[in-house]
């Protein structure tokens, strides 16, 4: 294990059980956390992140300490800590061991101190986080420093692991839901259903009465249906286009949360002239696995913004579903309350540096059937 006792000050660090409690105790104060201590190689991480023993955030007038429960994994947490989120934008500027970055961006978990102005929360209130356009980071630990801005009170029928589970995916999946403005009847493709973004928006859809159409592979087929979807295609043993053609199907909208122009072009065939194709990756397959070049990023970029341009004169139409959670958070856990919407988990684990090495593994290689969760308590 790699522990040092002070060094370690990425914010400021102590706990506030500060003015409220044990003030004179602050200062020796340490907790566990998953990080780095250098700037890692692309693809690395499973083998680069450490057990860190530091000192618990001190938190400001704003801010809260969170003890945290639940937290998870997503792809996002990946491509942020190697600087590749969106190809190569946002990551942490500089990693040592005096300045550690702790992974991790959703979490759920209980306050255990307020800042000084601080009214809306009080010490015990269950929390989540919401995601920021910027990226999250430092949910991978048992404590943690939030602005109260960027904190929701969780919903009390939505346990740790479903409210941690379900922030991600239910922010996109509800941008993508809203964005779509399906209909009853409507035909419904999903590019990676068996995800959890993907596990998400299939049950959203059918709240809606849509007739839902799920891509995915064998092992996931009969998570897939549980979900909800009305057909399934195995894309091992199918080619998804020349099935849909040969049982004359054409989709009213196709749901992208793979990405790729092979993709992109394929949906184009099985779709309604008057259709919609909405993505949240743009054209590069499982963007934020590798480091894009600037050439390819602009690229990437003017795609999208040409699609969607070209797509209001020639059908069908291109939407780039991307939408800040912190405006969807609220009425998405609304919905999916309301519509008894759940994540899958593909697993959960404790916050133990061997179970942690092996998840990120399995995230890496798309391989996820629904949520990684870890359980903090454990």
């Amino acid at each position: 294990m790699f522990e040092w006792d002070t060094g370690c000050r990425e914010k400021e660090i102590v706990t506030q059980h500060s003015r409220k409690k044990k003030d004179n105790m602050a200062d020796t104060l340490t907790m566990k956390a998953m990080g780095l201590t250098q700037k890692p190689k692309v693809g690395n991480i499973p083998s680069e992140i450490k057990e860190l023993i530091i000192q618990i955030p001190r938190i400001n007038d704003t801010e809260i300490l969170v003890k945290i429960v639940s937290s998870t994994l997503h792809p996002d947490d990946i491509a942020m800590a190697q600087g590749t989120a969106a190809g190569r934008f946002l990551g942490p500027k500089e990693i040592s061991g005096e300045k550690p970055y702790i992974m991790g961006s959703n979490f759920s978990g209980v306050i255990e101190a307020i800042g000084n102005k601080v009214s809306q929360f009080s010490i015990g209130d269950e929390v989540i986080g919401i995601p920021s356009k910027k990226g999250e980071h430092d949910s991978w630990a048992t404590y943690r420093c939030v602005d109260q801005k960027n904190i929701r009170i969780k919903p009390k029928a939505l346990s740790h692991q479903e409210a941690a589970s379900m922030i991600t995916a239910g922010c996109v999946a509800y941008g993508m839901l809203l964005s779509s403005k399906v209909r009853k009847g409507d035909l419904c493709l999903i590019i990676g259903a068996s995800g959890g973004i993907g596990s998400v928006i299939t049950q959203m859809l059918k709240s809606k009465g849509a007739i839902v159409t799920g891509l995915c592979s064998t092992r996931n087929i009969e998570m897939v249906k549980a979900n909800g979807a009305d057909y399934v295609i195995d894309y091992t043993k199918d080619k998804y286009v020349e099935k849909l053609i040969s049982q004359d199907k054409k989709m009213d909208l196709v749901f992208d949360l793979v990405g790729g122009k092979e993709l992109e072009n394929d949906s184009i065939k099985v779709l309604q002239k008057k259709g919609k194709f909405l993505t949240v990756c743009g054209p590069e397959k499982y963007i934020g696995s590798k480091k894009l070049s600037w050439g390819k990023v602009i690229g990437m970029m003017w795609h999208i913004i040409h699609r969607s341009l070209l797509s209001k004169l020639i059908r069908p139409t291109y939407i780039f579903s991307a939408q800040d959670p912190s405006t969807t958070i609220d009425k998405m856990l609304d919905f999916v309350i309301k519509n008894n919407i759940k994540v899958p988990f593909d697993r959960i684990i404790p916050l133990q540096i061997n179970e942690l090495k092996e998840a990120l593994k399995h995230l890496a290689a798309h391989k996820t059937s629904g949520r990684i969760v870890i359980d903090v308590t454990n």
